[in-house]
């Protein structure tokens, strides 16, 4: 027994100084004490984001969304506490639309391609003033010496295209033959008629008033908790996948777990001296070495996340409360509300006698 004795001292004692004497021994035992518990709230984060030229329309559209999901949840069967309005800003931004021009109108166009025979340096001056005069800046030279230029006319008729085309070439034709090209070089090597679409795209800025509205649902319905995302999806309704959960009663759970570490404790301490002549009397040190504190956490699952969708808004909304119910159905998203693991550490030293 006294071989015992001499070990626990050894282990478990500190000798304690006041005013420098030994004032008595001690033990030091650590009790730990853990839990596993169920949230009893939930808080999810969901924006309603709508767009108008207007921005009262964009307004009045995203207050018609947010009545609109209250009266689906109801409906579903999905009960909630309240629903806060946590951030209401509005911006400006701008699309571009694209306009089409001249929508379905056309024209024939007609091309002439010329080819004049070897002109020699002398005339070749007055051959390209001509051609410049005439609005003809492309020429090319062909492998066996001739040159030969296009032209070109465009009509509501073919036959007029044509028929101002050959115009054209009569006219340059003549003018050739006033500065030494004879009219018999110039002549008509290829045609071709096309029909010309006029139709034109067009670009216009539009300036867009975007209202952003973020909300938070708060309720104690955790079994219905997936609902509340379905029905926001159904919507158009951005989540950030994100969940709040919150626990009651805090305080109370604290203590009953301090409570239980320090049973935990005493029983150590208790079964150690069990087995020498050592008596255990009060506590005379308790320090805390938890590192955790009960308080609200978070989920996050990319699953539960949903962008929020003007142009999802703008479809779903024409659509009757039964079809949105059947889709908000179809997501079928089922939450298992996360527990919470918690555990409160404390190291207590008794005196003994």
């Amino acid at each position: 027994m006294k071989r015992i004795i001499a070990l626990l001292m050894t282990i478990f004692s500190v000798l304690s100084f006041a005013d420098g004497e030994v004032v008595g021994k001690r033990i030091q035992v650590r009790g730990v004490s853990k839990k596993e518990i169920a949230p009893n709230s939930a808080k999810i984060d969901l924006t309603i984001q709508t767009e108008n030229e207007s921005l009262d329309k964009a307004s009045a559209e995203n207050a018609q969304i947010l009545e609109r999901y209250k009266r689906l949840l109801a409906q579903t069967g999905t009960k909630y506490n309240k629903i806060n309005s946590t951030e209401y800003s509005t911006y400006e931004t701008y699309n571009w639309d694209t306009v089409v021009e001249n929508k379905g109108k056309k024209e024939y166009q007609t091309k002439l391609s010329v080819e004049v025979d070897k002109i020699s340096l002398e005339t070749l001056k007055n051959f390209m003033n001509v051609l410049a005069n005439e609005k003809v800046y492309s020429l090319n030279r062909s492998k066996n010496g001739t040159y030969i230029f296009t032209i070109e006319s465009q009509n509501a008729t073919s036959k007029q295209a044509y028929q101002n085309a050959m115009s054209k070439f009569n006219d340059i034709q003549q003018k050739l033959n006033r500065v030494g090209i004879s009219s018999s070089t110039v002549k008509i090597a290829g045609y071709d008629n096309k029909e010309v679409s006029l139709e034109k795209n067009t670009n216009n800025k539009k300036n867009i008033q975007v209202v952003s509205h973020q909300i938070e649902v708060e309720t104690r319905d955790l079994k219905n908790l997936g609902n509340i995302i379905n029905v926001a999806s159904a919507l158009g309704i951005g989540a950030t996948g994100q969940i709040k959960y919150d626990i009651d009663n805090k305080q109370q759970l604290e203590n009953e777990l301090y409570e239980n570490a320090y049973k935990e404790a005493l029983k150590k301490a208790q079964v150690i001296l069990g087995k020498t002549d050592l008596n255990l009397k009060n506590p005379v040190t308790i320090t805390d070495k938890s590192n955790e504190v009960i308080q609200p956490y978070y989920d996050y699952n990319y699953n539960y996340y949903n962008k929020a969708n003007y142009a999802t808004n703008v479809v779903q909304l024409r659509k009757s409360d039964r079809e949105l119910i059947d889709e908000s159905t179809r997501r079928n998203i089922v939450i298992s509300p996360k527990k919470l693991n918690i555990s409160k550490t404390v190291y207590i030293e008794f005196e003994m006698d």
